[in-house]
């Protein structure tokens, strides 16, 4: 056991540690506090050199004088072979045998009951793996078969598909497989008919110097039908007046236009120019009564109505070229000239109609004659075939301006046509179906593997050490994170086991720092099992609880309390608590978990005696070095961290210099502490940060003020920077006293807190330490 440091130099912080008689020596229980930065860590440095009995690499001309039980004592010159048996957790333990990148690292090996059974049911259990495994290789081997036919099915259609459609830019199997996932849902609807295919590719392949020219312009011909049958409904119902009707005429129709285009020949003669004979004067009259000016007028409006009529018919020539539009749209030319072909016939024959009428009324104008009876609507479908035509010519016409872009979407859907017919290919079908099921195959076996190794490894729990250590790894780590989503296993490493972090079958990576503190201490409890007998080591252990939650620091206090501490029977056969180790070392920042430890069960002897418990203090001497000291009585008696940290700043307020070298290390740690548990007490619903809790307390221009020396100097690792910031030193005291001026304003609160500070005794010990 060891009973004291006599001496400590050039070992980091503690420059030069000299043991005083008012420091008790260590006992088998020793808690020690300090702030952050205040050498704890260099403390459990020195006690692991100790045990390792080899200097500290980073302070090799450290001297030292360790006064150990029965007046024996430890230097530098004597430290090989070591004299002392410690075990040290702290930031170096967690760094020399952890891997937190997913790397393996040493197995903690511990040993189980062997048993013959268990032995041969891994061998069977082995040769079932085996036999999974060979399975599994053969699946796996006829999976990537099926992989290869579907690769190289893809690979022939992707060289098939990029030549036929000449493409230019990179096309392989990789190419395909995205535009096969690009693919509608219905394939079937861009699989096109090989009518339809071969006129996308026509366009598609078609060159910048094949590129077709416009189709002609058209202009849709003014059409008269309606016009001309208007003109002649009156004309066919009109009876012209005559003084006197010769009835042979107007019974024979064809006499009738004889004579009356011969009696102007006959004016002023005497005799017919036909036969001869005499014409007299009362046939004269006779015959220009039956032809007077009301009928040769008609005849006249017949005549030119006649002559509009069939001025009014279309040519039979084509309207449109279809051979002159682009592919795509040339069989709509097509439909559409035959259309207007036949429209022209039509509308034609209506003309010929009406000329008929108009003709019949013209022989025979006494007569009335009838209006044909036609469709109306020819003239109508006639003009909205001229303008689909026009509006045809334009859209086509506009396509061969844009025909990069009329090409590139040929191209298109000539690409999905094809990549939807490889999709749909029934050896394709079946070798995917065959790939599916053999991947379920290969998942089935796998599982069953797993299982298999997971009975094998329960079974060699108890025959294999490194199993037995994962065991009881996984279990502390099970009770400290409170669940087993992070589990050790063991690997083989050049034949040697070691441990690998799982985080659910993966390696387990990116862990919190909680996560790692945890692991890291359950494998340095779990390891000291390796000793044989726990009552021959001192254990050292540096703040175990860094970055845990408060439920998860009683946890660690109350395994170390289980684990370090055991109650027996003494002589006299009387209960009493002493350590399960020969000797055990706690430090920590954190006073709660302090607090703990001083609940730690070990009887209280005096001082004097090694099985009692002492409480010491590290702290900051200067801006370079540190001391050890007993635990100021303030700290002892002071159960609440709150009531503690008021005690400092009360002190440091109270003293007359505040120049005080030690105070000002340790005042900003103490300040910013307080603050934060001051202004949750007083906003304790406020989800906020301690700058804006503190802003609505004492205004924001006062928060940042305090703050910002809070968040400069919260740790004594900025010593640097403070030598360098003196106004920022000098800012430490008005903000104390504004602290201080804050807690007056609330009288029943602060003279609560200075009852706190008044019971503490002796007086001195409310100064900082």
């Amino acid at each position: 056991m060891i009973r004291s440091i006599q001496r400590l130099r050039g070992f980091g912080v503690f420059e030069d540690l000299r043991k005083t008689n008012d420091l008790p020596e260590f006992g088998a229980k020793n808690i020690i506090y300090g702030w952050n930065y205040s050498g704890k860590t260099t403390l459990s440095r020195f006690f692991g050199a100790l045990g390792a009995g080899i200097p500290y690499a980073e302070c090799p001309q450290a001297s030292f004088e360790v006064k150990l039980d029965g007046g024996a004592s430890i230097t530098e010159t004597t430290l090989n072979p070591p004299r002392v048996a410690v075990e040290v957790f702290n930031s170096d333990f967690v760094a020399s045998n952890l891997s937190w990148s997913g790397e393996d690292f040493e197995s903690i090996l511990l040993l189980g009951d062997e048993s013959i059974e268990a032995q041969q049911r891994i061998e069977r259990l082995n040769g079932l793996l085996g036999k999974r495994r060979r399975q599994l290789t053969s699946t796996r081997s006829s999976a990537k078969e099926a992989e290869q036919t579907i690769s190289d099915a893809k690979t022939a259609a992707a060289k098939q598909i990029k030549t036929t459609l000449q493409i230019v830019e990179a096309f392989g199997a990789t190419q395909l497989t995205s535009a096969m996932a690009q693919l509608p849902a219905d394939i079937a609807s861009v699989i096109l008919t090989p009518e339809e295919f071969a006129f996308e590719l026509n366009v598609a392949l078609t060159s910048d110097a094949q590129k077709p020219s416009n189709a002609p312009s058209l202009t849709a011909p003014t059409l008269q039908f309606s016009q001309r049958q208007k003109d002649a409904e009156s004309l066919l119902n009109e009876i012209p007046a005559v003084s006197a009707i010769i009835e042979h005429l107007r019974d024979h129709p064809v006499i009738a236009n004889w004579v009356g285009e011969g009696l102007p020949l006959h004016a002023g003669l005497s005799a017919c120019e036909f036969c001869g004979g005499p014409l007299t004067e009362s046939r004269l009259r006779l015959l220009q009564g039956h032809f007077s000016t009301a009928l040769t007028g008609q005849k006249q409006r017949l005549e030119a109505l006649s002559r509009a009529t069939q001025a009014a018919s279309l040519p039979a020539n084509a309207w449109l070229e279809p051979a002159r539009f682009l592919p795509a749209n040339q069989a709509a030319a097509g439909r559409i000239e035959r259309r207007l072909q036949a429209l022209c016939r039509a509308y034609n024959d209506d003309l010929r109609c009406l000329l008929d009428a108009v003709q019949a009324k013209a022989e025979s104008p006494f007569e009335i004659q009838s209006a044909p009876a036609l469709e109306p609507n020819v003239s109508t479908l006639l003009e909205r075939t001229f303008d689909e035509a026009i509006t045809l010519i334009a859209d086509n016409n506009k396509a061969v301006a844009n025909f990069k872009d009329t090409r590139g979407e040929a191209t298109r859907r000539a690409k999905s046509h094809l990549v939807a017919t490889f999709a749909r290919d029934e050896h394709l079908a079946n070798a995917k179906q065959r790939l599916k099921v053999l991947t379920e195959l290969a998942a089935y076996i796998t599982a069953a593997g797993q299982r298999i190794k997971g009975v094998v490894q329960a079974l060699q729990s108890s025959i294999d050490r490194a199993q037995k250590g994962r065991e009881k790894l996984n279990e502390r780590i099970a009770l400290l994170l409170g669940s087993d989503a992070i589990q050790i296993e063991v690997v083989a490493v050049a034949g040697v086991d070691r441990f690998v972090l799982r985080r659910r079958g993966h390696p387990a990576r990116n862990l919190s720092d909680g996560e790692r503190t945890a692991i890291a201490f359950a494998y340095f409890l779990t390891k000291l099992k390796e000793h044989k007998n726990l009552k021959d080591i001192i254990v050292y252990i540096d703040d175990p609880i860094s970055s845990l939650d408060s439920n998860h620091v009683f946890q660690v206090f109350a395994i170390i309390k289980n684990l370090f501490f055991e109650k027996m029977i003494d002589a006299q056969g009387k209960p009493k608590w002493v350590t399960a180790c020969q000797q055990i070392f706690v430090s920590t920042h954190n006073f709660e978990f302090f607090e703990m430890l001083k609940k730690l069960p070990i009887d209280r002897q005096k001082p004097t005696q090694l099985d009692g418990a002492r409480y010491y203090l590290v702290k900051r001497i200067s801006e370079t070095a540190s001391t050890l000291v007993d635990l100021p009585a303030s700290l002892r008696r002071y159960t609440s961290e709150y009531h503690y940290l008021f005690s400092v700043i009360h002190a440091f307020s109270e003293h007359p210099t505040k120049d005080d070298v030690a105070q000002l290390l340790a005042l900003p740690n103490a300040l910013r502490r307080f603050v934060e548990l001051y202004t949750y007490m007083r906003l304790p619903l406020a989800d906020t940060n301690v700058e804006a809790r503190l802003g609505l307390l004492v205004g924001s221009e006062a928060s940042v003020r305090v703050t910002q020396l809070l968040h400069h100097f919260s740790h004594l690792e900025t010593v640097d920077r403070m030598s360098s910031h003196t106004q920022l030193i000098s800012a430490i005291n008005p903000v104390v006293e504004e602290l201080m001026d804050l807690l007056r304003a609330d009288e029943l609160h602060f003279n609560a807190l200075m009852a706190t500070v008044s019971l503490a005794t002796p007086k001195e010990d409310a100064r900082v330490e």
